[in-house]
C-alpha cells in the first residue's frame, strides 16, 4: 500500500510529557530496525529497494503486529511516500536484525481521528542513541499544523534540517541486545509478557550485564523438564549473538527432554562469595530463558567452533570454519557431538556487591 503523509516532530520536556500521557487514549510498544539490504523480502526485490525500516509492535492486550516499511525522502510541506506489508517474522529476519540500528519507544496517542498526534517516550537500550532525546510528539494531517500547535502548547515544532536529524532512523543504535531480548523488553513494559518484573531492583542488572555474566561465565546449569520432575544439569557453553551452544552426546536425558519440552532456563553464577558476618552472599547472576533444539550441519561446526575457542584456544584454528555455509566435510569429532542451541527469549540478571 503506498500514500502520502505529512508530519512535523516536536521535542518537548518531561512536565509536557507527563500532560500528554494523562490524556492519551491508548498507548503502544513499538520496536524498529532500520535494514540496508532489505532484498530477502520478495517485495523488495521486486521493486528494487533495499533500505527499509521493521516495524514490531504489541498493545496494552498483547496484540503484536510486524510491519515493514519504505519511506521516501521529505519532500515540500513535511510529504512524503510511504508503503507497508504485514510479514510473519522468521529465522532468517531475526538474524538479520541481529546489531542492525534499532530504537525501542512506547507510543502514546494523543488523538487519532482526523488528525493523529502521538507522544514516543523513547526506552533505553544499552547505550545512549545516536541523538539525545526522550520525548518526541509528531503530528500527521492535511489540515494546518498552527492550530494543534497551539491546542497543546507544543510551539512550532522542528524545520526541515532538524526534522531529518530526529527521525527514527538517525536517532537508531548498533544495540549488542538480541532482537527478541528487545521485544521481550517492550512487552514487560506493556505489562504483557509472560515474564514478571524482578522484585529486588536495587539488585537487578541491566540486559547487557546479565548478557556479559552469561559470555564469561565458565559454566551454567541447564534446566529442562520430563512432564514431572524438573531436571538441571551443569554444562560447559559457548554465547553468541543471542544463542548460548551446549556441547553434548547424541543421546540422553537432556535430549529427551527437549524434544518433548523445548523451553527450557539457564543459570550462570559468578563472583560468588560468602559474607558471614551479614549472613548473605555477594554474586553475580544471571538467568536465561528460551527455546532448545538440536543443530547440524554449519550452524553446528560454527557452535563447535566457539566451544573450542572458548575452553580450548589452542586448537581453535583446528576448528575455524573459512566457509560457515559449507555444511559439506564435517569432521569426525563433530559427528560424534551433538550441539544443543538455545535461542534467548528472556533474560534477568542480579547481583549483590560486597
Amino acid at each position: 500500500m503506498e500514500e502520502f503523509e505529512r508530519e512535523k516532530k516536536y521535542l518537548i520536556d518531561e512536565e509536557k510529557a507527563k500532560e500528554l500521557k494523562s490524556i492519551s487514549k491508548r498507548s503502544l510498544g513499538v520496536v524498529q530496525w532500520y535494514l540496508l539490504d532489505c532484498s530477502f523480502f520478495g517485495f523488495a526485490k521486486n521493486k528494487e529497494i533495499r533500505n527499509c525500516r521493521v516495524r514490531y509492535t504489541v498493545d496494552e492486550i498483547g496484540n503484536e503486529k510486524w510491519i515493514v516499511a519504505f519511506k521516501s525522502k521529505l519532500m515540500e510541506d513535511f510529504k512524503r511516500i510511504e508503503e507497508e506489508y504485514e510479514i510473519t517474522p522468521n529465522e532468517v529476519l531475526w538474524n538479520a536484525l541481529i546489531r542492525t540500528p534499532v530504537t525501542a519507544k512506547v507510543r502514546y496517542f494523543i488523538s487519532e481521528k482526523p488528525v493523529e498526534i502521538v507522544l514516543d517516550e523513547f526506552v533505553e537500550l544499552e547505550k545512549p542513541y545516536n541523538v539525545s532525546v526522550q520525548y518526541l510528539v509528531e503530528i500527521e494531517t492535511h489540515e494546518d499544523f498552527e492550530r494543534y500547535e497551539s491546542e497543546y502548547g507544543l510551539g512550532n515544532g522542528l524545520d526541515y534540517e532538524e526534522f531529518e536529524k530526529y527521525t527514527n532512523r538517525n536517532i537508531a543504535i548498533e544495540s549488542t541486545i538480541p532482537p527478541r531480548l528487545i521485544v521481550e523488553k517492550i512487552r514487560q513494559i506493556m505489562g504483557v509478557s509472560r515474564f514478571k518484573m524482578m522484585r529486588r531492583k536495587d539488585r537487578e542488572l541491566h540486559i547487557e550485564e546479565a548478557l556479559e555474566i552469561i559470555e564469561k561465565g565458565e559454566y551454567g546449569v541447564l534446566s529442562t523438564f520430563d512432564g514431572e520432575y524438573p531436571y538441571g544439569v551443569p554444562v560447559n557453553y559457548a554465547y553468541k549473538d543471542g544463542a548460548i551452544y551446549i556441547h553434548c552426546a547424541l543421546e540422553g536425558k537432556k535430549l529427551e527432554n527437549i524434544s518433548k519440552h523445548p523451553k527450557v532456563s539457564f543459570t550462570v553464577v559468578t563472583k560468588s562469595k560468602i559474607l558471614p558476618e551479614k549472613l548473605s552472599t555477594a554474586y553475580e547472576s544471571a538467568i536465561a530463558f528460551g527455546n532448545a533444539k538440536l543443530v547440524e550441519g554449519p550452524e553446528k561446526k560454527v557452535a563447535i567452533h566457539e566451544l573450542v575457542k572458548k575452553y580450548s584456544p589452542q586448537f581453535a584454528e583446528k576448528y575455524k570454519i573459512s566457509d560457515p555455509v559449507d555444511g559439506n566435510g564435517e569432521d569426525q569429532e563433530c559427528k560424534n557431538t551433538g550441539v544443543i542451541k538455545i535461542v534467548l527469549e528472556h533474560i534477568t540478571g542480579k547481583s549483590r556487591v560486597e
